[in-house]
């Protein structure tokens, strides 16, 4: 069966905003991290239109906003990852999309999925522990959450390309809440606790 362009684009963005990421082996970088030490974290997302910036792992990652199916207004807006240390004692991170200009997002009716993406390996996800995220939008709180929703959702039987992600939006998993929020003309910031066991 053969798809047009936007429908496999569609396809590939839906795969890869989910648990299961594209890649079929772990980065150097993943590898890296975790002898040195340390890991990342990185805001990822898709919205309605499909605006989006994919895992880190992905062929597709980038530090500037995507759009392969519509067009995508110029934007100078940047995202700041985090270097997170792996310690037993519980340190709070902020992973932020900032200079955004309106219209380049906000006219977007909803977000597919928001979330962390990390370099920690799915099968470590019982090795760490994520609280108190919080998620700005615009400089406003609109939601907390005393315990993360981690993926993947079973990691004893995670594969070598899935890796931990907290979870806010995500219309492909039932375990993730849903909540109400208007999308953002300036600015994303997701803020959370982790600590290694």
């Amino acid at each position: 069966m053969r798809f047009s362009k936007k429908i496999k684009r569609v396809m590939s963005l839906a795969l890869a905003v989910a648990v299961v990421a594209s890649s079929v082996t772990v980065p150097q970088a993943a590898k890296k991290a975790e002898a040195a030490g340390s890991y990342k974290g990185y805001m990822c997302f898709a919205t309605g239109t499909w605006t989006f910036r994919n895992n880190h792992n992905d062929d597709k990652f980038s530090n500037k906003l995507q759009n392969d199916t519509n067009k995508l207004k110029k934007n100078s807006a940047k995202f700041t990852d985090v270097t997170m240390k792996k310690s037993k004692k519980a340190a709070t991170y902020t992973v932020k999309l900032t200079g955004l200009k309106k219209g380049v997002i906000s006219g977007d009716k909803t977000f597919n999925a928001l979330y962390v993406d990390t370099n920690i390996p799915g099968k470590d996800l019982k090795k760490v522990t994520v609280t108190n995220v919080t998620l700005k939008i615009d400089g406003k709180t609109v939601k907390t959450m005393k315990k993360a929703v981690m993926t993947p959702d079973d990691p004893s039987s995670a594969g070598s390309d899935e890796f931990c992600q907290i979870q806010l939006i995500n219309t492909w998993n039932s375990r993730v809440k849903k909540f109400s929020y208007k999308m953002p003309s300036k600015s994303i910031e997701i803020s959370y606790t982790i600590k290694f066991k």
